[in-house]
């Protein structure tokens, strides 16, 4: 069981959201697309009705937006030990076991046209097709193979949604050695995605830093739902970033 930092109680109300808003993981985007409720039967000679207000209510985003309102706050950071990078363990450790680093399993897993080395881990060569944080297209050389005027093995990066330092601050300096090893190494919290951008982020949670690109909503769902899988507390500035702008997704979508 993970354990969580000191956080503010949370009502019964609230706890009825969680519930609620785990029980729409199943439609969350990303694992498949939301489908709006069945239309009520109406005569042959009228048209069907237009969307309602209950129908955007149903939205995964609002029920990803409700778990959101109900993470645990950080209480006080000036009690939480000073983060560690190697308090993680190595990084891109093989914690499932396939005999390759987790970062091979991300760019093989999120590119495409990919060229392996011998090893069968190594990615050489592939494309990200579309950055989830830029939008552009970029052509992954690693350094062994990069080309002249190609950035090499850091031009596509592995990212961690929730960066390992808000982890730490959320709860995970409370954790096990293994516990915090495999929340580094978790490859639902793992994209491949530009260097620059993700070098551009660091640590910043979503009070301060979110895509620009249609991958924002997305981004913001797997924020929340990560920090609740896991048990990690959040700012109150980073948990209202989350709740606005999935409802806002709520809305647009």
């Amino acid at each position: 069981m993970r354990t969580t930092t000191k956080i503010k109680t949370i009502t019964v109300a609230a706890v009825a959201l969680i519930a609620l808003a785990i029980t729409s993981f199943s439609t969350l985007p990303g694992l498949q697309e939301a489908q709006p409720p069945p239309a009520a039967s109406t005569p042959a000679a009228e048209p069907a009705s237009p969307p309602t207000a209950v129908e955007v209510s149903a939205s995964p985003y609002a029920d990803t937006a409700a778990l959101a309102a109900v993470l645990p706050l950080v209480v006080d950071e000036s009690e939480i030990p000073a983060y560690v990078r190697a308090s993680f363990g190595p990084a891109w450790a093989d914690v499932d076991g396939n005999g390759c680093r987790q970062r091979d399993d991300v760019l093989a897993r999120d590119l495409v046209d990919v060229e392996m080395a011998s090893n069968r881990c190594t990615v050489l060569r592939g494309v990200l097709e579309v950055d989830p944080y830029t939008g552009k297209r970029i052509t992954f050389q690693h350094d062994r193979v990069a080309e002249p005027g190609n950035p090499g093995s850091q031009g596509v990066q592995g990212e961690h949604i929730i960066s390992l330092k808000a982890a730490h601050v959320g709860g995970a300096w409370s954790w096990s050695d293994e516990q915090r090893l495999k929340f580094a190494n978790d490859l639902d919290n793992v994209i491949a995605v530009d260097g620059i951008a993700n070098q551009s982020k660091q640590d910043s949670g979503p009070a301060d830093w979110l895509p620009l690109t249609i991958y924002r909503c997305t981004y913001v769902t797997k924020y929340a739902q990560i920090a609740a899988e896991w048990g990690l507390a959040v700012s109150a500035a980073d948990r209202d970033a989350l709740v606005t702008t999935l409802n806002e997704c709520a809305v647009s979508e």
